[in-house]
């Protein structure tokens, strides 16, 4: 009985820290996203940088939690904009392909559980389409957008159809 209440006790901390942890950087994209939008970009890096970097914790403690994994993503889109805005467009690439490249390798991954890959291909349609409007902006080598754009094939393939 007392291993039994042991449990219930950690999941219920657990639960109190995830909430903890969602309101803290839901508030840090928030606050960035206020900071971007009356251009105060060393701000809205800061809020937007601390909430990537809570959300890449918080989804190493919870590996199978999707809303912390899109959240993160979101995070990591939002980066990219602001580097977009601020003409800094390497960084902008480089937060726009860092999630596009981890799903990648969990849907690609002989030893990730089988939820974890249908969480990571589902993950890549969100990632590669700000990707290849990016690229459709500014230039990116050939060789990385064709790589890009196989996998667009590849996602419309497996996309579910309806008749």
């Amino acid at each position: 009985m007392e291993t039994s209440k042991q449990h219930v006790v950690t999941d219920i901390k657990n639960i109190k820290d995830s909430q903890m942890e969602d309101k803290q950087w839901q508030s840090l994209l928030q606050q960035g996203n206020n900071f971007f939008h009356e251009q105060q970009w060393s701000q809205a890096e800061f809020f937007y940088s601390e909430a990537y970097n809570l959300l890449a914790v918080s989804y190493s403690n919870h590996l199978m939690c999707t809303q912390t994994l899109m959240a993160w993503i979101c995070a990591c889109h939002n980066l990219s904009a602001l580097y977009e805005t601020t003409d800094h467009l390497e960084l902008s690439l480089k937060f726009l392909t860092v999630p596009h490249e981890y799903l990648l390798n969990i849907a690609n991954s002989e030893t990730a559980e089988e939820d974890a890959k249908v969480t990571a291909f589902d993950g890549l349609r969100l990632t590669l389409s700000p990707i290849l409007m990016f690229a459709k902006k500014y230039p990116i080598c050939d060789s990385c957008l064709e790589n890009f754009t196989s996998l667009k094939g590849l996602l419309k393939q497996h996309a579910p159809a309806l008749h």
